[in-house]
C-alpha cells in the first residue's frame, strides 16, 4: 500500500449528516435522470400517432437511440469517474441530460427524437459510475449496502414519476392534443411533458455544488499501480473474467427484464384491458413507487445483512432474487384480471428491485478503488445494451413477428420469464468466483 493509500485508509469517513446529504442529492439527480429516460415509455402512444411511426420504431427511441450513446461514452466516463473530480463529472451530466431532455420535446420527426434521445443518453452516463464510486468512499462497508439502495429507490421513483407526470400532463393536455405557445406556436402535450421534465436538473446541478469530493479509499497496490492504470485494471478483470462474466451479465438480463416490463406495461393495460394513458399511468407511478421503494430498501439491507454472514452475502440477493422473478414475470402477463394484474404488477416492481439493489455494493467489494468507475461503466454498458436496448425491442420483435396471434400478452409471458431464467443460471454459475474475489480484497472492502 503506498503512503496515500495508507493515509486515506486511516482518515476517518465522513461525518454521517455530510454523507447522507451527498446521497440525498445524488439519489435526487438519479430520479430525474430516470424521469427523462423514461417518459417516452408512457408517451409512446401519442408520439407513435403524431409522428406516424410503428412499434419498432417507438422501440428503437425508447432503447437503441439512448443506450448505443450511453455505452460508447460510459467507459471513457468510467476513466475520468476514476482519475478526476466525480463529483463534477456528475454536474456536467446533468446538465447535458436536461438540455437534450428540452430538445426533446422540440422534436418533429422519428430522426430528430433519436438525436435527442442520443444526448440525454451521453449525459446519464456520467451519473452511476460517479455516484457509486463517491458513496462507496463516503460510507464504511457496513452501510454502504443500504447507501447504494437509496440509488436504486430513486431509479423506482424516478421511473413511478415519469408516469405520475406523464399521466397527470396527458389529463391536462392529452399528448396527441396542440396548444399555441409563445416562440413555439403549435406544441403537442407530450412535447410539453418533456419541457417540464428537463427543468429540474438545472435546479440540482446548483445543490451538487455543495457536495464535496470524498477521499478515496481501498486502492490497489502500489506495485499494481507502477504497471499504469491500464495494465493493472486488465490484469483484473483478465484474474476475475469469469466472477465480472457472470456478475455483469446476470445483472444485464435483470435489466433487460426490468426495461422490457417498464417500456410495455403501459401498452398492456391500453390494448389488453381498455385503460387509457390518462387512467392506467398514475395507477403504474403508484404501484411503481409503493411497491419498489421497499423492494430497493429490502434489497440494500439485505446486502448488508448478508455480507456479515460470509464472503457471499451480497452476491446471494442477485442468486436468490432472480429464481424468485420467474413465476413471478410469467404469472403477471398471463391473468385475465385486471385486477389479479395489477396486484402481479406490484409484486414484479418490488421483486426487481430486490434484486438491483445488491448489485452495486456487491461489485464494489471485489474491485478496488481505482478501478470502480471502470467496471461500474462496464456493468452500466452491459445493462443499457441488454437492458435499455434489447429489453423494448425484444418484446416489440416477439410481437410483431413471432408471437403476432398471441399479441403483447404472449410475447411478455414467454420472453420475461425465460430472460430472468438466463440471468439467475449466470449468478448461480459466478458464485464461487464471486467470494474467491472478496478473499483477496482487504476486511474493511
Amino acid at each position: 500500500m503506498s503512503v496515500e493509500a495508507a493515509a486515506a485508509a486511516e482518515r476517518p469517513y465522513p461525518a454521517p449528516t455530510r454523507a447522507w446529504q451527498a446521497v440525498g442529492v445524488l439519489s435526487l439527480a438519479t430520479v430525474f435522470a430516470f424521469v427523462d429516460r423514461h417518459l417516452l415509455y408512457i408517451l409512446s402512444e401519442p408520439v407513435k400517432q403524431t409522428l406516424a411511426i410503428t412499434d419498432t420504431q417507438i422501440s428503437l427511441l425508447q432503447g437503441m437511440a439512448f443506450v448505443v450513446f450511453y455505452t460508447l461514452f460510459g467507459p471513457p466516463i468510467g476513466i475520468l469517474v476514476d482519475r478526476r473530480n466525480r463529483r463534477n463529472v456528475v454536474i456536467g451530466g446533468i446538465l447535458a441530460w436536461s438540455v437534450m431532455t428540452l430538445t426533446c420535446g422540440l422534436a418533429t420527426d422519428f430522426w430528430t427524437l433519436a438525436a435527442a434521445r442520443a444526448g440525454v443518453g451521453i449525459g446519464e452516463a456520467c451519473l452511476a459510475p460517479a455516484a457509486f464510486s463517491m458513496i462507496a468512499d463516503y460510507f464504511p462497508p457496513r452501510l454502504r449496502g443500504r447507501a447504494m439502495a437509496c440509488i436504486v429507490m430513486s431509479i423506482t421513483l424516478g421511473s413511478g414519476f415519469s408516469y405520475l407526470i406523464g399521466g397527470g400532463m396527458a389529463k391536462l393536455v392529452p399528448g396527441a392534443t396542440q396548444v399555441d405557445l409563445p416562440l413555439l406556436g403549435a406544441t403537442y402535450g407530450w412535447q410539453l411533458t418533456f419541457f417540464a421534465a428537463g427543468m429540474p436538473g438545472f435546479l440540482i446541478a446548483v445543490l451538487l455544488l455543495f457536495v464535496g469530493e470524498p477521499v478515496r479509499r481501498e486502492t490497489a497496490s502500489a506495485a499494481s499501480r507502477r504497471q499504469g492504470a491500464a495494465a493493472s485494471v486488465w490484469a483484473y478483470v483478465r484474474r476475475n473474467r469469469r466472477l465480472l462474466f457472470c456478475l455483469v451479465f446476470g445483472a444485464g438480463m435483470v435489466s433487460l427484464v426490468s426495461y422490457a416490463v417498464v417500456a410495455w406495461m403501459t401498452a398492456l393495460y391500453v390494448r389488453g384491458f381498455g385503460f387509457s394513458v390518462a387512467e392506467i399511468g398514475p395507477a403504474i407511478g403508484l404501484i411503481n413507487i409503493a411497491a419498489g421503494l421497499p423492494g430497493g430498501l429490502i434489497g440494500g439491507y439485505l446486502s448488508d445483512h448478508l455480507a456479515r454472514r460470509g464472503r457471499g452475502g451480497r452476491y446471494n440477493v442477485l442468486c436468490f432474487g432472480t429464481l424468485l422473478g420467474i413465476p413471478v414475470l410469467f404469472l403477471w402477463p398471463f391473468v385475465q384480471s385486471a385486477t389479479a394484474s395489477l396486484a402481479l404488477l406490484a409484486a414484479t416492481m418490488f421483486v426487481l428491485p430486490v434484486i438491483v439493489a445488491s448489485v452495486p455494493s456487491a461489485l464494489q467489494a471485489v474491485v478496488p478503488n481505482e478501478f470502480r468507475g471502470q467496471v461500474t461503466a462496464v456493468l452500466y454498458l452491459v445493462n443499457g445494451l441488454l437492458g435499455t436496448a434489447l429489453g423494448p425491442l425484444a418484446i416489440a420483435l416477439a410481437t410483431d413477428y413471432v408471437f403476432i396471434a398471441g399479441g403483447l400478452r404472449t410475447s411478455l409471458m414467454v420472453v420475461l420469464p425465460l430472460m430472468m431464467a438466463v440471468g439467475a443460471g449466470l449468478a448461480m454459475l459466478g458464485r464461487g468466483a464471486y467470494e474467491r474475489a472478496r478473499g483477496e480484497m482487504p476486511e474493511t472492502a
